[in-house]
């Protein structure tokens, strides 16, 4: 048993720092400082301050999560590796992600389609490339490819990503242009038929 002979309000009022016997032991967020009932003289077992101290690791990085996900969404298996880079206990990262679910935080499918929305709006894509970006981010592929095939409609995608490009491509001979503009679309993640389409357009419009 340890006895609590401190209680310490951090600079952020909404922490306090523990002291067992004299000695600092933790810090605890001021929601479960008050649901536990600490107080100066307490005895804490050793499963009581292990309990505790979980409690403050998980309300930490859930704030962490939370500010991250604040920025702009993120999938489950970004807010997964973002917790193991910081070496968290795999109980911990179960119990934030649940967390993250419960308060409608991270839910994959709003995700992809918030990703997918964002691509055709900023950054025009193919599907090959759609669908390869949710995967990488752990998007379950019938997710991905159910998502893109309502949201993705390649060709007028593809002629604005060309229409960006035309600067430094109308100029250039035919052939030339076929070849630049079929690697940029490729690499874009356009299918052959698409950028076939695309380059006879603006190969008639010359």
């Amino acid at each position: 048993m340890a006895k609590i002979t401190r209680i310490k309000a951090q600079k952020n009022k909404r922490r306090v720092n523990i002291y067992l016997n004299e000695r600092f032991a933790f810090g605890l967020d001021a929601d479960n400082f008050l649901k536990a009932g600490l107080k100066i003289g307490q005895q804490l077992s050793e499963t009581q301050v292990e309990d505790l101290i979980f409690k403050n690791e998980f309300q930490k990085l859930l704030n962490k999560t939370l500010r991250l996900i604040s920025a702009r969404p993120r999938s489950e298996k970004e807010i997964i590796d973002y917790l193991k880079r910081k070496k968290t206990d795999p109980k911990l990262i179960d119990e934030v992600v649940d967390k993250l679910k419960s308060l409608g935080q991270l839910d994959d499918y709003a995700f992809a389609v918030w990703w997918v929305e964002q691509r055709v709006t900023f950054r025009p894509k193919g599907k090959i490339a759609l669908l390869m970006e949710l995967r990488q981010k752990g998007v379950e592929r019938e997710i991905g490819e159910k998502i893109i095939a309502e949201k993705v409609d390649e060709l007028p995608l593809a002629r604005r990503a060309v229409e960006r490009k035309l600067k430094i491509y109308k100029n250039f001979p035919p052939l030339e242009f076929r070849q630049k503009i079929t690697g940029f679309l490729a690499r874009r993640g356009f299918s052959w038929g698409t950028v076939k389409e695309v380059i006879d357009e603006f190969l008639q419009k010359r």
